[in-house]
């Protein structure tokens, strides 16, 4: 990365912007090596190559993960606290059947959305422009909404990159309001998955805490195995009690990750732009200014844009929370703008970014 990156006041509806009178503001950074061939860059390549390589492992190690925990649940958890009475009616089972459509509603809201994250693409620069020749070039250029004079091109890619869009060095390829490279769902978290990621986050946090609190009698029961009683069920103690043990791993690693992603989320801010827009903040305020978010509309606001409701969505709001597949607002080139601000922009020193 070069010596000096230069953060642009980016004009947008407030004529204030159009102003002269800011200074640039530049990092003091220490320049990285530039040949490929440095030990560091060597690493990188590594790295990036294990994580591609890794993605479909641990899409099958997911996989095979929530079915245990699935099927631990049916065939243990809910019996061994509710079953069907017969004779009763449905009012005489009323708390199993609340359990049971709760439970079935998770594991929707959770295999569709991870379903949703892993084969929906996050968005690529040529996504709906010609195919070949400078046509191509050219599409690219009149969808992205610029305010300088020459739009950034990606040093990777040699195209030009609209706004809030970034390299990933394992895809090797710009994606759209770039988050993140996550190797769990083999694919990056862009502008068209970035719903599905969150809300497979969300649902995934829920289901956890629920399968722990339904599994703490179980999970004694089977670690009891002095007791006398017989342990009617057809898993084994271990498997039940393995699964407890993951619920609550994986219920403070991923519940984690959701309380942190709805943050940017309610912020309109991605991974990668929150680092940047921190560092931003020490500068303002040093200059006695106080940084805006351009791409902020408040909390409620941010929220109708991330699930495509209310006055700028499409959709009516109780889809929401709903585990569909609801494609986001706009195409991931053009971002509308609540006002002045400023915005991190690396041109040609775009470092790939995982």
């Amino acid at each position: 990365m070069s010596d000096s990156i230069e953060f642009t006041p980016l004009a947008t509806s407030d004529p204030l912007d159009n102003e002269a009178n800011d200074e640039p503001i530049t990092t003091a950074r220490k320049p990285r090596p530039s040949t490929l061939d440095s030990f560091a860059a060597q690493i990188d390549r590594l790295a990036d190559s294990t994580i591609g390589y890794l993605g479909p492992v641990l899409l099958l190690t997911a996989f095979v993960l929530l079915s245990i925990t699935i099927f631990c649940f049916f065939t243990v958890y809910l019996p061994f606290h509710y079953s069907w009475t017969e004779g009763t009616g449905f009012f005489g089972n009323w708390a199993y059947i609340l359990h049971l459509s709760w439970s079935l509603y998770l594991v929707w809201g959770i295999i569709a959305n991870y379903y949703y994250a892993v084969r929906t693409p996050p968005g690529g620069i040529l996504d709906g422009v010609s195919s070949t020749g400078d046509a191509m070039f050219q599409d690219v250029l009149q969808e992205i909404e610029t305010y300088t004079e020459f739009p950034p091109t990606c040093k990777r890619c040699h195209l030009p990159k609209p706004e809030r869009t970034h390299h990933c060095s394992v895809c090797k390829r710009c994606v759209l309001k770039y988050d993140h490279h996550c190797p769990w769902i083999h694919n990056c978290v862009g502008h068209f998955n970035h719903r599905f990621f969150l809300m497979f986050l969300t649902y995934l946090s829920i289901a956890c805490v629920y399968f722990v609190i339904m599994g703490a009698g179980p999970f004694l029961f089977a670690a009891d195995t002095e007791s006398e009683k017989e342990w009617p069920y057809l898993m084994d103690r271990a498997v039940v009690a393995f699964s407890e043990v993951l619920a609550v791993a994986i219920g403070v690693a991923v519940g984690g990750m959701a309380v942190w992603h709805w943050y940017l989320a309610l912020s309109a801010q991605t991974t990668l732009e929150q680092y940047n827009n921190a560092y931003i903040k020490k500068i303002c305020k040093k200059r006695g200014e106080t940084f805006t978010n351009m791409y902020s509309f408040g909390i409620a606001g941010n929220f109708m844009d991330i699930f495509n409701i209310g006055p700028r969505g499409h959709y009516p709001w109780y889809t929401a929370l709903l585990p569909l597949p609801i494609p986001p607002i706009g195409n991931g080139k053009r971002f509308e703008r609540s006002g002045r601000g400023y915005v991190l922009d690396f041109g040609q020193e775009d470092e790939d970014m995982v």
